[in-house]
């Protein structure tokens, strides 16, 4: 089986357990109990997962999920197994070992499963097979619950337990089925400890705010759940009906769940984003509780209690398991337990600590207070999960950084000199000299020139335009060279191999002076290509004429790749050098559309006639790099749009998943892929995705402007980061 196809099968088993599951466990309890035990027994359920908790979360930090969560699943069928056996000699201990067993392992195991889940796949592949996993899973919930309804209905209500058994079985050999991963590349960098969890919620504060919203949720959840066990068993008593109706109960909310989740689940996120997903659950169990107040009966709380049951596992869900895909693994492990199940578990006892007080004020009232403060509860968790999706997007980005860095496990220690230049912004000289602090040594006055006596300036000319390298070399070695009679000849001699170095070192330092005579002849369409695809050169150092920055703009539609390459280059340097050149964003996005529309063939057939090797190119000219430290093993199609892409988009983010999209690391790059679809315009995204073969993209919730602002504030250190780490020699394609 594939691995999505594993998964799948796995989570219809496991929540067909857990249907059937509640369905025995409280069938089982209030057949011997009165309602009025639930409080305790809750508590108590919720103290022995706490402890669990704990102890797996440890086991998943020190042996991982691939190893603990199938021997857990076995575990628990062997568990099911011995309360089957005793169950008839000691009805009143074994149910209750059944009620902690349900209500404190299976939220671990369903935490569990999606801690592993969440380390099958990248963050870009998880938003589109958590969906289908969680949509199968309930279909399995649905078959479970109709088979312990019919295995009571056949046999007995004690037969339930050999069907959890089973299920739990079928969970266990799944999962250690899955093909183990590949070794990982040795590495000389020591072990590290597992992260304190203080650290994790300090890395990605957003996760405690999750963890407060699972904790009011499951408050509600079990106030609400209190008042419908304790209504089903005064309308069914304790006759085997009572098992067969929270079967019944428990299918139907997953049939409903199973169609939230295939109609609307996608939808959801896509439109709404994550947090507003997340918030549908306290929407729902407020309007839940509201409703039930207003019209008594028993009606109205099972109705409330299947709407948070349906949200929970659908549209809460859906959102819920994509906020822990920026965190990296051993983070995850350190603390996704921890909040699944032990912060979960707090609000269960939370809740039974409200009942057991409402019913000491009194149970005549207790009804009409618990839904009042499920209500008010459903409104504060509206307003923590309204604020989640802006501090998800600076963690996002901020993994997409951590995580580039981890990718090759080395350590760039001789970086004083690149991290000042980054820092302070330093354009180079032609010279090449700048100061220690980075600064440009001032260039000193020339000196005043006496006109040119006609017959020098013509002499001067007559050898530009002999032919001879030699004498072509030793004339551009005159002051003449700058007048203005001879700037056209010097730009004829660009498209000379032999002497384009020498000519481009005379033209440099007069290039914002001559920025029309070149922005000329690179729009020129009659021009030789090799002096236009040359020129962008000497215009990105014209960092103050907006006319230079004009004609590489419309350079860009340029019939000739090669132009329209050194342009966007040119364009991204003149850019950093000076944020304030106009340019117009919307000509940007549709030139940029035009790239990638272009057939695959010729996508993957755009090559440069000039080399950019390293050792050819100087300090002065890194600019022709949209990345120096891929230098010229990058994609050039590629290379190109990106160029484009960081005029009219934050740079940095930008770099990372470009180099990202060079490596098989299957969590960097789908971490550079969901990056990219939370900022690209829809258009620009899919065709994309298409050439990079990665199939249709699923926008993301992040907007442009929030990662913009975000991540600009440490611009200059995050260039430096990006720019230190890719050292190995090795490239890797690209799509």
């Amino acid at each position: 089986m594939t691995l999505a196809v594993t998964a799948m099968t796995a989570a219809a088993f496991m929540l067909a357990h857990q249907v059937a599951g509640k369905a025995a466990r409280d069938a089982l309890f209030l057949s011997q109990y009165e309602p009025a035990s639930l409080p305790k027994m809750v508590v108590a359920g919720a103290l022995a997962a706490l402890l669990l908790s704990s102890l797996f979360s440890n086991a998943l930090e020190r042996f991982s999920p691939r190893r603990v969560v199938p021997l857990t699943f076995l575990a628990s069928a062997l568990l099911h197994a011995l309360e089957w056996f005793f169950l008839p000699s000691s009805p009143g201990v074994v149910v209750v070992l059944v009620y902690l067993h349900i209500l404190g392992l299976g939220a671990i195991l369903l935490s569990g499963f999606w801690a592993l889940a969440s380390e099958l796949f990248d963050p870009r592949e998880a938003k589109g097979r958590f969906g289908s996993i969680a949509g199968t899973g309930t279909a399995g919930g649905i078959a479970g619950g109709l088979l312990a309804e019919r295995t009571a209905a056949w046999f007995s209500t004690d037969s339930v337990l050999l069907l959890l058994a089973i299920l739990h079985i079928a969970c266990g050999v799944i999962l250690l089925s899955l093909p183990r991963p590949a070794a990982a590349p040795f590495s000389k960098k020591p072990l590290e400890p597992p992260p304190s969890r203080v650290a994790v919620f300090r890395r990605a504060p957003y996760l405690l705010s999750l963890a407060v919203l699972v904790i009011i949720g499951t408050t509600s959840a079990a106030m609400l759940d209190f008042l419908f066990k304790s209504g089903a068993a005064q309308e069914f008593g304790k006759s085997p009906a009572l098992l067969r109706y929270f079967a019944l109960f428990y299918t139907g909310a997953q049939v409903l769940t199973f169609l939230v989740q295939t109609v609307l689940s996608r939808a959801s996120l896509e439109h709404l984003g994550l947090s507003r997903t997340v918030g549908a659950l306290p929407l729902g169990v407020g309007a839940g509780s509201i409703v039930a107040l207003a019209i008594p009966g028993f009606a109205s709380i099972a109705s409330a209690r299947a709407l948070e049951l349906i949200l929970r596992g659908s549209l809460f869900r859906a959102g819920y398991e994509l906020f822990y895909t920026p965190v990296p693994a051993p983070d995850k492990r350190s603390v996704k337990v921890l909040i699944d199940v032990g912060c979960d578990r707090l609000g269960d006892a939370t809740g039974a600590g409200i009942v057991q007080f409402a019913m000491w004020m009194g149970p005549s009232l207790a009804r009409t207070e618990l839904l009042l403060a499920a209500a008010a509860l459903a409104s504060i968790a509206g307003y923590i999960a309204s604020r989640l999706d802006k501090a998800y997007s600076i963690v996002l980005e901020r993994g997409l950084i951590q995580r580039a860095i981890e990718l090759d496990f080395t350590e760039i220690h001789d970086s004083t000199t690149r991290n000042a230049a980054l820092n302070s912004g330093t354009v180079t000289m032609a010279s090449g000299a700048s100061t220690a602090q980075g600064n440009p040594r001032p260039s000193p006055e020339p000196p005043a020139r006496q006109p040119a006596r006609p017959d020098a300036l013509l002499t001067l000319l007559g050898n530009l335009r002999s032919g001879d390298r030699a004498t072509v070399r030793h004339a551009l070695r005159d002051p003449l060279c700058e007048d203005p009679l001879a700037v056209p000849q010097m730009i004829r001699l660009i498209a000379w191999d032999d002497v384009f170095s020498r000519v481009q070192s005379r033209l440099t330092p007069i290039a914002s002076r001559i920025a029309g005579q070149l922005s000329d002849a690179l729009l020129d369409p009659k021009e030789d290509f090799a002096i236009r695809r040359r020129i962008p050169r000497l215009l990105a150092r014209c960092t103050t004429s907006q006319r230079a920055a004009d004609a590489l703009a419309e350079g860009l539609n340029d019939s000739r790749f090669e132009v329209r390459f050194q342009c966007g280059r040119a364009l991204d340097a003149l850019r950093q050098k000076n944020p304030q050149l106009q340019l117009r964003e919307a000509a940007v996005f549709q030139i940029i559309e035009g790239e990638l529309s272009v057939s695959k063939s010729i996508w993957a057939g755009h090559r440069l006639l000039d080399r950019r090797e390293s050792h050819l190119v100087d300090s002065s000219e890194r600019f022709l790099f949209l990345d120096e430290l891929l230098l010229e093993r990058a994609n050039q199609s590629l290379e190109h749009v990106f160029s484009l892409l960081a005029l009219v988009l934050p740079r940095e983010p930008l770099k990372v998943a470009f180099r990202a999209l060079h490596t098989d690391d299957r969590q960097i790059r789908g971490l550079a892929l969901e990056y990219l679809e939370s900022v690209l315009p829809a258009g620009i995204r899919e065709k994309l995705f298409n050439v990079l073969d990665e199939g249709p993209a699923t926008p993301s919730t992040k907007s442009p402007r929030q990662v913009f602002d975000d991540l600009m504030l440490s611009n200059a250190t995050l260039q430096w980061k990006i720019q230190s780490e890719l050292t190995d020699p090795k490239p890797a394609p690209p799509a």
